[in-house]
């Protein structure tokens, strides 16, 4: 159902439910703020929208899904992966590709937090050489996933996100992400999604590939295939000169007195 907000005296949206559940537990919205669905005669509250659940338990991992691999601690280059744990199972499936592939991926792994946690976390941000958040209405309304992305924005890291399905982000992330690189991945079938993920990492691990000439550009191929063909100036020279000592030339013929040829 669409929901429509009323901020600052203003109304905004419309808005999904997944969205308005998500921001109040990520502190953007309030519960006691009016909101207003069809079927209402008037403002409610938005925690009197049906199905609303104001527990806040979104970072806790299903007890037997587990971590696929160990996260990377090392001086090499390692791409820290951001995600809302609801999103476990999905995002548990892509890293682990990444990680066959031969990326060093650095996740929380599903570790409670703690209070030496957040500042763990910090520093595994700023040390990271790329940036990678998986957007989901359960991500943008994870306040821990907030702060990684404004973290690595604040610190200028190379930055993707890749939308696991259609969210609304929240105005604090449409300002700061909405001109970044991204890839819908919901979208995008399965080969498209994939070529689009691993260039991006490429690019942004500063690994590019080197563009390769066409084979049909080359000048040694072509020279093979077009005898005429002369690769310098010099050589155009060299040719131009043994062409005219190669020249036959062939004296005209002389007229006899009766006019005729000899």
């Amino acid at each position: 159902m669409d929901i429509f907000l009323l901020m600052k005296g203003s109304q905004v949206g419309p808005y999904q439910f997944t969205d308005i559940q998500g921001w109040v537990k990520a502190g953007y919205i309030k519960e006691d703020d009016p909101a207003w669905f069809e079927g209402c005669d008037d403002w409610v509250k938005v925690k009197e929208i049906p199905g609303f659940d104001s527990s806040h338990d979104d970072h806790n991992l299903s007890s037997d899904l587990l971590p696929p691999f160990e996260a990377y601690f090392g001086s090499e280059p390692y791409i820290f992966i951001s995600y809302a744990h609801k999103d476990s199972e999905f995002v548990f499936n892509e890293i682990s590709a990444l990680h066959d592939a031969g990326y060093h991926i650095w996740y929380d792994e599903g570790i409670e937090a703690s209070n030496e946690w957040p500042e763990e976390i910090a520093n595994t941000v700023i040390g990271c050489t790329a940036f990678l958040v998986f957007v989901s209405p359960r991500s943008t309304a994870s306040v821990n996933c907030r702060n990684e992305i404004n973290l690595a924005l604040n610190e200028d890291k190379p930055f993707l996100a890749v939308h696991i399905e259609e969210s609304a982000l929240p105005p604090g992330l449409r300002l700061r992400m909405g001109d970044l690189q991204s890839i819908l991945k919901y979208k995008l079938p399965q080969d498209r999604y994939d070529k689009k993920l691993y260039d991006a990492l490429e690019n942004l691990l500063g690994r590019k590939k080197k563009k390769v000439r066409p084979e049909s550009a080359s000048p040694t191929k072509f020279a093979q295939t077009n005898p005429d063909y002369v690769s310098s100036p010099k050589s155009r020279k060299k040719k131009k000169i043994v062409s005219q000592q190669s020249k036959v030339v062939i004296a005209p013929a002389k007229k006899n007195c009766r006019g005729r040829l000899a």
